[in-house]
């Protein structure tokens, strides 16, 4: 089964304002694993972001939530790990 992947305008602005080379990078990625089994691939996350999952990807984290009755990954936020910042900022992104 082929997954439809949806990325939020946030998301799409974090991956723009990665370099070319690292955003190409990370796309490939989400395409290549989400399109076809984004649980096997993704590891879910606690607390306010339990029903989302993350996908690591070099030093960034993609969070995404698997929406099975649409057969769609919808991606969140994109960023790096360090101090939790993709984190913090999935959880304002979901409220």
């Amino acid at each position: 089964m082929i997954w439809h992947i949806v990325f939020s305008d946030s998301a799409v602005e974090d991956l723009l304002k990665l370099s070319p080379e690292i955003r190409k990078a990370i796309v490939a990625v989400i395409e290549k694993k989400l399109s076809f089994e984004p649980e096997k691939y993704g590891k879910y996350l606690r607390k306010k972001l339990k029903e989302y999952m993350k996908l690591k990807v070099m030093d960034f984290r993609v969070i995404y939530r698997v929406e099975k009755g649409l057969v769609t990954v919808f991606v969140v936020a994109v960023g790096p790990r360090r101090n939790d910042e993709v984190y913090l900022e999935a959880e304002k992104r979901v409220k």
